[in-house]
Formats: structure tokens, C-alpha cells, sequence
């Protein structure tokens, strides 16, 4: 495999850290650093996603959960219960 190689200068201090977490990682600097721009990369799609979800809720008009605190217990009472009904009510007749 040909990869193109760069270098990169760091603080002494900071290499030290990435050193120190790559080895409780029981893996190498570079390795480790791969792996924290992979997880960069992935938390970044995860909340675009979860921003794009939001949008299209609120698109479609929101949860519906109501307006007031009172009118939010209120669903989400209702919410149990219907729930329950199509869950576990069968255990109880």
C-alpha cells in the first residue's frame, strides 16, 4: 500500500499525552490519532443526523406533546397508558 507521509511537529508536552494515551490504549501514536479522527468523523455525521431528525420533526409539526408543563404530563400520561394497554393489560384479565 503507498501512503503519502507527513510530518507533523508538536509540543514536547502534547506528544507526551498522546503517547501516554496511546499506550493505555495499548496502541501506537499514529494509530491512536486515527482513531480520534474517526471518531471526529463519525460524532460530526451522528449530529448532522440528529439535526436533520430535529428539522424534520419540527417540519411536520413537532411532537405534539402540548404547550403547557400540565398539557405535556398529560400525553405522556396518556402515553403510558396506551402503552400499557397494548403491551400488558393481557397479563391482568
Amino acid at each position: 500500500m503507498n501512503t503519502e507521509h507527513v510530518t507533523l511537529e508538536l509540543p514536547a508536552n502534547l506528544h507526551e499525552q498522546l503517547q501516554a494515551l496511546a499506550t493505555a490504549e495499548e496502541t501506537d501514536v499514529v494509530s491512536y490519532l486515527e482513531q480520534l479522527v474517526t471518531n471526529a468523523y463519525q460524532r460530526e455525521r451522528w449530529l448532522k443526523t440528529l439535526d436533520n431528525l430535529y428539522q424534520l420533526i419540527q417540519a411536520r409539526g413537532g411532537l405534539q406533546l402540548g404547550d403547557t408543563q400540565e398539557e405535556i404530563n398529560e400525553r405522556l400520561r396518556q402515553t403510558r397508558q396506551e402503552i400499557f394497554e397494548e403491551e400488558y393489560a393481557h397479563l391482568y384479565r
